[in-house]
């Protein structure tokens, strides 16, 4: 059982939902919020479109065309975002813990590490989209003030580097303290939860 409260747990969640959002910048990107236990709409959803714009939106709605149907954020705003996602999962849709989430993810944001501040991603770089994604992430303004389970991995991670001065290792090990804390699973970062690095191959680690 995780040594934190399941406040504790949502606002580590809230935290992840504005790092994953910072990274959607391309079209293809698509981040979706479901319940694990139901074959339904996602709870929310966000979308990027054509023009970088992102967009918002809640239930059977996700799943339609009409005008109206997705509200446009702004990329100003991610952390009021994020906070909002969270009252809207915890008030609307009644759920009691993010471990009873699903989170699912399509386009380049979903190939590079959730982390506020810091970041990595598999391959050798080369990928502009990816590169692009990354360096959003980790140089977004992500509000972690509160975030105990942020605060308590992101110890791990700079302990990693004390001791190895290897910055990848340092990215890993705070992913990984992340996973052992949250009650909840990242699919999208290296961890000893998901089993994989996202894309295979050798993580390429940034942080500024």
């Amino acid at each position: 059982m995780s040594e934190f409260t399941s406040d504790d747990q949502w606002r580590s969640f809230q935290t992840f939902v504005a790092a994953y959002l910072a990274g959607m910048l391309h079209s293809r990107d698509v981040f979706t919020i479901s319940r694990k236990s139901a074959v339904a709409p996602p709870l929310v959803e966000f979308r990027c479109d054509a023009a970088g714009r992102l967009w918002f939106s809640v239930g059977a709605l996700s799943w339609s065309d009409e005008d109206g149907a997705a509200v446009q954020v702004s990329r100003q705003q991610l952390n009021q975002v994020a906070e909002q996602t969270v009252r809207v999962l915890r008030d609307q849709a009644n759920v009691d813990d993010p471990s009873e989430l699903r989170l699912s993810g399509s386009g380049p944001a979903s190939a590079v590490a959730v982390l506020a501040k810091a970041g990595f991603m598999s391959g050798d770089g080369s990928d502009p989209v990816r590169n692009a994604a990354l360096h959003a992430r980790r140089s977004a303004d992500i509000d972690t003030e509160g975030d105990a389970i942020d605060a308590a991995a992101r110890a791990v991670g700079q302990s990693a580097f004390a001791a190895t001065k290897s910055g990848s290792i340092a990215s890993i090990a705070f992913a990984a303290e992340l996973a052992r804390l949250r009650s909840w699973v990242d699919p999208f970062s290296a961890t000893p939860k998901t089993g994989y690095l996202v894309g295979g191959g050798v993580p390429k680690y940034a942080e500024e």
